[in-house]
């Protein structure tokens, strides 16, 4: 698998002021092997008319959802469209950084255990300016750079603790067909459970400290600083179904709770 087709994910909704510098992101890459696929959930802004009009955006097959249906629906028929042995998402109001795709086949090339890679991201404000680093696990614990997730519960502890690095994560295709896809009733912490599941199913995670992706916060973003309350609330709901379905990690994840809000 030295130059896969990779598949990048795009999920938009009414996000016709951001997708361009996302697509300008992905035609960037220094991998070249690319398949790019924007999921429109029915946009009301003239995303989809204004993408199809660009002849600069032509590379990018569009697939317009029959009706709104959320982000991870999005997500999930795109999955079911791509033609890519490797896919990556990425949200239509953030950029990945030009190495990102190389890196990430770099890696699962290399380890043929791991089924997720995930990096660490910078957050910017609606103008494209830099805001602050994602807080990195390598800052906290040491150089983490790659953790064997059948190894043992340290990883899914890592996992629960560092919960929001997935901005353009790549996973395997053959992955989805083991785990499932995203549960759109957990959104927007629909990632964090397919991680959960990823781990949980023995499956190899690869956390890169470099911030590969830039994410962007903005009025109106689901998962931002205005829906904390939801965000606990999904939290919450996504550990209990990790819980039941593994039920030894109890002790291990309550451990990693309370490690993680003695720090809030």
């Amino acid at each position: 698998m030295s130059t896969p087709l990779v598949t990048v994910i795009v999920p938009t909704y009414n996000c016709r002021r951001w997708i361009g510098e996302c697509l300008d992101s992905v035609k960037g890459q220094t991998y070249p092997h690319v398949e790019t696929l924007v999921v429109d959930d029915g946009s009301t802004d003239g995303t989809v008319e204004w993408l199809r009009s660009e002849p600069r955006y032509g590379f990018a097959r569009v697939h317009v959802q029959p009706k709104n249906a959320g982000a991870s629906e999005a997500r999930n028929a795109g999955i079911r469209a791509a033609r890519g042995q490797l896919i990556v998402f990425i949200d239509s109001d953030d950029v990945l950084e030009p190495e990102h795709l190389e890196t990430a086949v770099g890696v699962l090339g290399q380890h043929s255990e791991v089924g997720l890679f995930c990096c660490d991201s910078k957050m910017m404000g609606p103008g494209g300016e830099t805001l602050y680093s994602g807080r990195t696990w390598h800052e906290i614990q040491g150089e983490i750079k790659r953790y064997p997730v059948r190894s043992g519960l340290r990883s899914l502890d890592e996992i629960f603790l560092f919960s929001n690095c997935f901005p353009g994560f790549t996973l395997r295709r053959e992955v989805f067909d083991a785990v499932g896809y995203f549960d759109q009733s957990l959104f927007p912490l629909d990632d964090y459970d397919l991680a959960l599941r990823v781990a949980g199913g023995g499956h190899g995670v690869y956390y890169c400290h470099r911030p590969l992706a830039r994410r962007r916060e903005h009025v109106g973003q689901q998962s931002g600083s205005a829906n904390t309350v939801k965000v606990c609330r999904q939290t919450i709901r996504t550990l209990q179904l990790a819980l039941a379905r593994n039920p030894e990690l109890r002790r291990t994840l309550g451990r990693a709770a309370r490690r993680r809000f003695a720090e809030v």
